[in-house]
């Protein structure tokens, strides 16, 4: 889960960060400089005492000088708080020491007239009993007339600042409560709860009060952010009422699309429609017309009776065939040999007088597997591809042929992606199996005018055609589709203008 933190705590958080950070940076210089400070006058302390016993030490010559000296420099030292020193000859002898001197080197403090300043100890707070090393030669032009080595305890200094660093360090914490508390109540007041305004205000514009403004008058750049997302929603208020206005006008305009589709749709069916009964209502017509003047012969009679119950059974079927149109049914399915079917449908439109003077090659693969379709329904699309096949060449197109193929390939079956969860391990290119699927395809090719591309995407259309009325219905290509839809197959076409098209039905094979 994801930590967020908001922009009242980051500012909070930078305000004390940028407060501590400079107000702590002050506290140390303070303390650097009244240490150094305070070091600086012991350390002028340290060179008078260096000069006294120097002076002294030139007055270690008889023995009654150097005893009356040498009491007088150790009160001294003594008085000063000095613990452990040592005098030393020029040539390193001994002439007067008490305890014992560090041996290592301490933190090397100052350095000036001969005289070496190193520090030990000494800390924060109440770490006290830190001391100065103090090291210095007595030199005389040309010659080393002594040494003198002595620690010098600061715990006066370190205990002042102790104190000092212990009020600075309260100072530090009232003094940034104070700044970040006033900090905090100034940018809540002016940055924070504007903010909140265009949050909640853009929250319940997202919910759909259009009409909701923010409140800021602030005369910085959150007052200019405010006055911009006031002019937003304003201009978003006027864009969705026009929206709206349009939406209402295209669902109006949509409505009547509709309506004149529908009613141009019904058009074209019953002109369909009309045209398709009317041939043998005329013949119906005729016969009775002959039959009212009568005959005199019974047979002729007969024979008059019995091609008008043929017309009669001509307008049933088609009356089926329209009504079959509006509920559909899939039919018994058997296995079907495709190219047994396909020659029987062209077989029976050689008669057909759109089928008159049109050449036929046959390219039809030996041994195909059967598909699971109904015979009669796969026959239907067959006719149908085919009487579209010769009536795209009535046009005096030359040559007038139709080339007919049937084969077998294999389709790759799209695979269906699912999630994959947290954890799982994951899947490489190439790792999933590939499946593939057997189809039976036949391939309808003539040499016609071609499609155009503006009626490419409608010829599976119910009702669309681009012959003449009378020709069809524009529900042939329709039908075909969704017979071959309905038994797990695709149709597609390629087309050309003034080429030809090629019309190719696919069927799954379905073995036993």
């Amino acid at each position: 889960m994801r930590f967020r933190i908001g922009i009242r705590a980051q500012l909070g958080l930078g305000i004390a960060l940028t407060t501590l950070a400079g107000i702590g940076f002050i506290g140390l210089m303070s303390i650097k400089i009244v240490e150094q400070r305070a070091v600086y006058w012991k350390t002028a302390e340290v060179r008078s005492v260096v000069r006294f016993v120097e002076a002294a030490a030139t007055r270690f010559r008889s023995p009654e000088q150097r005893s009356r000296v040498e009491g007088l420099v150790v009160n001294v030292l003594k008085d000063m708080g000095v613990r452990d020193f040592r005098i030393t000859g020029p040539k390193g002898e001994a002439m007067l020491a008490e305890g014992s001197l560090p041996m290592e080197r301490g933190r090397p403090l100052s350095y000036f007239e001969g005289i070496k300043v190193d520090k030990f100890g000494g800390g924060w707070f109440w770490n006290a009993g830190g001391f100065l090393y103090v090291r210095a030669s007595f030199d005389r032009p040309g010659a080393v007339i002594g040494r003198l080595a002595f620690t010098l305890p600061i715990d006066d200094i370190t205990k002042d600042l102790a104190g000092v660093k212990k009020f600075l360090l309260l100072y530090v914490i009232i003094d940034s409560a104070i700044i970040i508390g006033f900090g905090f109540f100034f940018l809540s007041g002016s940055i924070i709860n504007p903010i909140r305004k265009l949050t909640d205000t853009a929250m319940r514009i997202a919910g759909g009060s259009f009409g909701e403004r923010v409140d800021i008058s602030s005369d910085n750049e959150i007052g200019s952010l405010a006055a911009s997302f006031n002019k937003m929603a304003e201009r978003l208020g006027e864009e969705i009422k026009t929206l709206e206005r349009v939406n209402k006008d295209l669902v109006a305009a949509q409505a009547e699309l509709l309506r004149s589709s529908t009613l141009a749709a019904v058009g074209r069916l019953a002109a369909g429609i009309a045209h398709e009964i009317g041939n043998p209502l005329g013949a119906v017509g005729g016969y009775l017309n002959i039959l009212e003047r009568g005959l005199g012969n019974k047979e002729e009679e007969a024979e008059i009776l019995r091609r008008t119950a043929l017309e009669v059974s001509r307008i049933d079927s088609i009356v089926r065939d329209f009504l079959e149109l509006s509920r559909p049914e899939k039919g018994a399915a058997e296995p079907v040999d495709v190219n047994k079917v396909l020659l029987e449908s062209l077989s029976a439109l050689e008669a057909h007088e759109d089928f008159k003077g049109i050449e036929v090659n046959q390219i039809l693969a030996e041994d195909i597997p059967p598909v699971i379709i109904h015979e009669g329904k796969l026959r239907q699309v067959f006719i149908n591809l085919l009487v579209n096949a010769a009536q795209s060449m009535t046009d005096g197109t030359s040559p007038r042929e139709i080339t007919l193929e049937s084969g077998v390939e294999m389709q790759e079956v799209a695979q269906r992606r699912h999630k994959r969860r947290k954890g799982d391990r994951p899947v490489h290119v190439g790792e999933e199996k590939k499946e593939y699927r057997e189809l039976v395809f036949v391939k309808v090719k003539d040499r016609g005018s071609g499609i155009g591309r503006e009626d490419a995407g409608k010829i599976f259309d119910p009702f669309f055609t681009t012959k003449e009325v009378g020709k069809g219905t524009g529900l042939g290509l329709f039908v075909s589709e969704s017979i071959i839809k309905t038994y797990g197959g695709e149709i597609d076409f390629q087309s050309v203008v003034g080429e030809g098209s090629t019309f190719t039905v696919k069927l799954p094979v379905g073995r036993g």
